[in-house]
């Protein structure tokens, strides 16, 4: 992983969480935190902007009437060559295709199966087709 600003990047891998680092992943700035409670895998070749969140747990439980939780930690999956862009937050369950950009200022809470697109929040396909280069 390269790293441009490493005092700014946070990262929090909980004891029995797996985060998984590709190669060629490129952390451009600050304030860029991964919380890793369960498990986090970011295939080769991504690129992350400044101020992203990516967390697969929720940090309290939600019950329902027999006292279940509800809102249990799920995976996040990142392809290969994947773009995030700044002030995105990513959450628990997601999986993002290979090739993809995830656009600025991006709330996803949905997975994206469908590669090579310009995604926006929630999921909001902006343009498919693409390609991008770092």
């Amino acid at each position: 992983m390269r790293i441009k600003n490493p005092l700014k990047i946070k990262i929090s891998v909980k004891e029995h969480a797996s985060l998984f680092l590709g190669n060629n992943i490129w952390v451009t700035g600050g304030n860029t935190t991964i919380i890793c409670n369960k498990n986090i895998m970011i295939n080769d070749d991504c690129l992350l902007s400044w101020d992203i969140l990516l967390m697969d747990t929720d940090f309290h439980k939600i019950l329902n009437s027999d006292n279940t939780i509800i809102n249990k930690e799920k995976p996040i999956h990142i392809g290969k060559h994947v773009w995030i862009g700044c002030r995105t937050t990513i959450l628990k369950g997601v999986s993002i295709a290979n090739n993809n950009v995830i656009a600025a200022n991006s709330t996803i809470t949905k997975s994206v199966s469908t590669e090579n697109c310009i995604i926006g929040r929630n999921t909001e396909m902006l343009k498919t087709g693409i390609e991008w280069k770092k």
